[in-house]
C-alpha cells in the first residue's frame, strides 16, 4: 500500500508530549548509552537510518512487499505499545504519526486483512478500539528488527 504523501516531513510540536515519540515510549536520548569513545554525528545517524530502511525493505521484499514506511511505523508503534501494555487505537496512530484518520483507517484495514493486525472493533467505536499485532505480525516485525540489528552491528 503506497501513500503519496511523504510521512517523514510534517510539522511536529516537540513541546507537546503527544507529538514527541520519545515521550510516548518513555525513554529519552539521555538514556541511550554509546560505546565508549564513539560519537554519533548527523551524517552517521543519517547513514544508519538509510541502512536500516534498506535492510527493512529487503527483508519485506519476499515476505510482505506492500508494507511501506507508514505501514512499518504503525506496526512498530503496535509492537512497542504491546510490550509496554499500553493500548493503541486508530485515533492514537493518527495523532502520533500526524496522519488523517481516513489514511490510518485504510492502513489498519489493509494490515488487518493481510493478518498482521488484530482489531476487535464495533462499528460505532472503530476509532477508539484497541489494536494489536497478531502472532504473525509480531514474528514479521521481530524478524525484520533482528535483520536490521545484525546489519547495523557491522556498520
Amino acid at each position: 500500500m503506497t501513500e503519496h504523501e511523504d510521512p517523514l516531513f510534517f510539522n511536529v510540536d516537540i513541546s507537546n508530549p503527544i507529538d514527541n515519540a520519545l515521550d510516548q515510549i518513555e525513554i529519552s536520548a539521555s538514556n541511550v548509552q554509546l560505546k565508549e569513545g564513539r560519537a554519533v554525528d548527523p551524517v552517521t545517524t543519517a547513514a544508519l537510518l538509510l541502512k536500516s530502511r534498506a535492510v527493512r525493505l529487503e527483508h519485506f521484499q519476499d515476505r510482505q512487499p506492500e508494507i511501506d514506511d507508514i505501514g512499518w511505523h504503525i506496526l512498530l508503534d503496535l509492537m512497542v505499545s504491546t510490550n509496554m501494555e499500553k493500548p493503541v487505537a486508530m485515533h492514537d496512530l493518527a495523532t502520533t504519526h500526524n496522519l488523517a484518520m481516513n489514511t490510518v483507517s485504510r492502513y489498519v484495514r489493509y494490515l488487518s486483512r493481510i493478518g498482521l493486525i488484530d482489531k476487535d472493533i464495533e462499528a460505532e467505536a472503530e476509532q477508539k478500539a484497541p489494536l494489536k499485532l497478531t502472532a504473525s505480525g509480531d514474528v514479521l516485525i521481530r524478524a525484520a528488527l533482528h535483520d536490521i540489528s545484525q546489519e547495523l552491528a557491522n556498520f
